[in-house]
């Protein structure tokens, strides 16, 4: 009888064979795994690759901050304000005190028009051995511009450096053109030859042309205006002449009007300047003046 028929068999018996040979076999791949890990890891960081999606989450986070950058962090009205150097160059109030100008300016006499604007000066640029005539906001290019004329002072706008400033006529100015009191009693400047007839030597005429400021103070005259006209000027009146004058040389008398130069009219303070000027080189000079409601011619030869 054979034996082995009364031993009992586990179920499954013929597997456990393959189980223990597949453990095994696990086992050996963990450890060859564990043995060559470290040079399966990479020895570089792989190459960095741009997303689109990353991408077109910056260009959406510069959209969202446009209305900041579109906006005026400083200023929260939105207006941008003016540039410093324009502000910079803002004119200073004409209202404000003005003080003694150092330009190589020199006031040679002024003529004040009821109406301001009309008022003229003549002012000599010392540099530039150049005299102009001005009214109210005339310009000396890159020097000033004027703003205010009165009696023997002219107020203007330094233009260089936007300050207000002033000249004028110092009211002790000593008549004196160069000669000496002898000489001026012995000399016979103006030959009276008829009524309203006269001859001046041009070395005379030069003299005294030369010193406006001088000559206005040994008279005063002032713009002959019209009643009822507007302010519109015919002449210069004399108010005054001071005894011994150069004007009284001349044969003018208080109250005489100067309505004419050479046959021209003298109906602005700017007209008078300017006839003023041809004076220094004229050969003949013919003034219309009103005497007492009368029209007379005085004549004057220049002699060399």
């Amino acid at each position: 009888m054979d034996s082995s028929k009364g031993v009992k068999r586990l179920p499954l018996e013929g597997v456990y064979i393959y189980l223990l040979v597949a453990f095994v076999g696990y086992i050996i791949a963990d450890l060859s795994i564990i043995a060559y890990r470290p040079a399966m890891l990479p020895t570089e960081a792989p190459p960095t690759k741009i997303s689109n999606n990353r991408s077109r989450s910056r260009f959406t986070s510069k959209m969202n901050y446009q209305s900041i950058s579109d906006r005026n962090i400083l200023n929260s009205d939105g207006k941008i304000p003016s540039a410093l150097a324009s502000a910079e160059k803002k004119e200073v109030s004409t209202d404000g005190p003005a003080s003694a100008s150092l330009l190589p300016l020199k006031l040679e006499g002024t003529i004040v028009h009821i109406n301001s604007k009309k008022s003229v000066a003549s002012i000599n640029i010392r540099n530039q051995n150049k005299t102009q005539i001005l009214s109210v906001n005339d310009e000396i290019p890159r020097i000033l511009r004027v703003t205010k004329i009165e009696r023997r002072k002219v107020t203007f706008h330094n233009l260089a450096n936007r300050r207000m400033e002033y000249i004028e006529i110092p009211k002790d100015i000593k008549i004196n053109f160069g000669i000496s009191s002898t000489e001026t009693a012995s000399t016979q400047e103006v030959e009276k030859r008829g009524e309203f007839d006269f001859s001046i030597k041009r070395l005379d005429l030069q003299k005294y042309t030369s010193n406006l400021s001088s000559i206005l103070n040994q008279a005063r005259v002032v713009p002959n205006i019209l009643p009822g006209s507007g302010g519109r000027v015919e002449g210069f009146r004399f108010v005054s002449v001071n005894p011994g004058s150069i004007f009284e040389k001349l044969g003018f008398k208080s109250m005489d009007v100067i309505k004419s130069v050479n046959g021209e009219l003298v109906n602005s303070p700017a007209r008078a300047m300017e006839f003023y000027n041809t004076l220094k080189t004229a050969n003949s000079i013919q003034l219309g003046v009103e005497r007492n409601g009368k029209e007379e011619t005085f004549s004057y030869s220049v002699i060399e």
